[in-house]
């Protein structure tokens, strides 16, 4: 719902989740009503650091590849697809990945490898960086 804010309709294709032990794949498009106006006629920053993990790096990897965001920051840290823990003793707990996203542009995801932002700075600084941005594109 998040990423549906900056397109116009509900006509985008965002992603997959590809769901292992049932072999089901289901689209995830930009939803048609919303609680709030769009966002459509300003550009949009995603700022990113190296702790920026799962959901986050969602909506930066999806608006970045979609090319209705510029990317800002740190590389994120890779974690692409959903997980089941599962405890093999009292102190051993196994992560094991049930599921992985697709991303309908890419056709790929960040699993692994992170977000990897348009424009590299530190995250202290991201903020900073996005708004010189946007002044010098909108001068």
């Amino acid at each position: 719902m998040w990423c549906s804010y900056f397109f116009p309709d509900d006509q985008v294709h965002l992603n997959d989740f590809y769901e292992r032990s049932t072999g089901a794949t289901r689209q995830y498009w930009t939803a048609a009503q919303l609680p709030a106006p769009r966002y459509l006629d300003r550009p949009v920053y995603a700022l990113t650091s190296a702790v920026t993990f799962s959901g986050g790096e969602d909506v930066a990897y999806t608006l970045q590849a979609h090319g209705r965001a510029m990317t800002v920051g740190e590389v994120t840290r890779g974690g692409a697809h959903p997980t089941a823990r599962h405890a093999v003793t009292e102190h051993i707990t196994v992560t094991v990945p049930t599921a992985r996203t697709i991303n309908a542009v890419t056709g790929t995801n960040w699993q692994g490898v992170g977000v990897r932002p348009d424009l590299a700075t530190s995250a202290e600084r991201a903020l900073e960086v996005a708004r010189e941005d946007a002044q010098r594109r909108a001068a």
